[in-house]
């Protein structure tokens, strides 16, 4: 006689435990994965906002500096073994390009942006230089802030019967000015002399009829257009890192769309009714059509020198001429090398017309229209009933009420540098 029992195992309970073991390793490996996924994810996340953070810092670093950074350096800031940090300095027209690269691993991050000179609440409203003739001021003139003038100091006077009319002189602080205006940064001056003469390089496979529509970032090298006939823009859409030169003259027509662009030549001419925020640097003259509006941050450059001053009987040629209804949010400059000591104006700003932003004159400025920011000036001159008047304002108004608590403008040699607009 036999004891006990036998037992018999199903089949299906077998492969029931199986699964069970399967799904409980399936379940552990996840639960491992999603660990190691969510600290990868942490880590690559922490990185990027590191990058991110080292690059402002990196613009920082630029932005204080005073020394050009014209080579790529690496960049000692404290951030660590893993992470490298790139950047350097170049110009971009009457401004600066700073670009700054953080690497973390394969992770690449680029920022890039443009700088300029500050100009804040403590910034002068009006610096005239020193020429021995005080300021004169006619009509409804408005002058409000703070002003450096000659040591003559500010009058009011009569043209064509017209007096001045306002209750006093200067809506600010008075004190005198040098006999000689601020100088610009040395480098950016002769970067805008340099485009002019030499600047010539070409994209082959980069022209304007070769697409209606071009972007281009400035995390990659500069396009470049160039002829030597006239370029007319007319229904483009342009933005980007791309400088366009012609050895004669630039058009923009009303239908082109432009955006941070840089246009050299000879002669620029801007028709009624075009907007966009680009840099104009002319040679010989630029005229700005009626009801335009340029953004912030345009800049309108006009540089000279004394043995390519034109003898011309054309009322545009040797100056920058803004007419009625149209509004600059930016800089506009005239430069000169040598003595400009003459009758005629360099910059003309007409009725109705606004400046919001700065203007820098080493001539002569006719102003009748609108600044509102900061004005430097050698002399102001008036053309009123067939005279010319020199160091008078007739009509025109220069405040700093409409202006942001601080923004950039022309690279000056002594003034600290802000950031101006990042780029893409």
């Amino acid at each position: 006689m036999k004891l006990g029992f036998r037992y018999k195992l199903r089949s299906g309970a077998l492969q029931f435990v199986v699964f069970i073991a399967v799904l409980v390793a399936l379940l552990l490996s996840g639960l491992v994965l999603y660990a190691y996924s969510f600290v990868f994810v942490k880590e690559q996340s922490k990185a990027t906002i590191e990058n991110i953070c080292l690059s402002d810092s990196g613009i920082a670093h630029m932005i204080q500096s005073k020394e050009v950074i014209s080579d790529t350096l690496l960049l000692d800031l404290n951030n660590g073994d893993s992470q490298i940090i790139k950047g350097h300095i170049s110009q971009w027209g009457i401004f600066q390009k700073a670009f700054v690269e953080t690497r973390h691993r394969k992770k690449r991050f680029v920022k890039t942006a443009i700088i300029g000179s500050i100009i804040d609440s403590e910034s002068p409203t009006l610096y005239l230089q020193e020429t021995n003739n005080p300021l004169t001021l006619v009509g409804n003139t408005k002058i409000r802030g703070n002003v450096l003038v000659p040591l003559q100091g500010v009058r009011s006077g009569y043209i064509a019967g017209e007096s001045y009319y306002g209750s006093s002189l200067i809506y600010g602080s008075s004190r005198p000015s040098s006999d000689k205006l601020p100088d610009l940064d040395k480098l950016c001056v002769d970067q805008l002399y340099l485009y002019s003469k030499e600047f010539k390089r070409v994209d082959t496979d980069f022209a304007i009829s070769s697409s209606k529509k071009m972007v281009h970032s400035f995390k990659e090298h500069t396009k470049s257009i160039y002829s030597k006939r006239e370029v007319v823009l007319e229904d483009v859409w342009m933005t980007g890192n791309i400088i366009i030169k012609s050895d004669s003259l630039i058009v923009v027509k009303k239908s082109a769309t432009i955006k941070d662009l840089i246009l050299i030549a000879p002669v620029v001419e801007i028709e009624d009714g075009v907007v966009g925020v680009f840099q104009v640097v002319a040679s010989q003259r630029i005229t700005i059509g009626k009801n335009c509006r340029l953004n912030y941050p345009s800049a309108i450059v006009l540089a000279q020198e004394d043995l390519l001053v034109l003898q011309t009987k054309n009322r545009f040629d040797n100056k920058i001429f803004i007419d009625e209804g149209t509004a600059i949010k930016g800089s506009i400059c005239y430069l000169r090398k040598g003595r400009s000591d003459d009758f005629f104006p360099q910059i003309v700003v007409e009725k109705t017309a606004w400046i919001k932003g700065q203007v820098y004159c080493m001539g002569n400025f006719e102003l009748r229209g609108k600044v509102s920011g900061t004005v430097i000036s050698k002399q102001f001159i008036a053309n009123q009933s067939g005279s010319i008047y020199m160091n008078h304002i007739y009509g025109g108004i220069i405040e700093n009420e409409n202006i942001p608590d601080h923004y950039g403008g022309i690279l000056l040699e002594k003034q600290d540098k802000t950031l101006i607009k990042w780029l893409y």
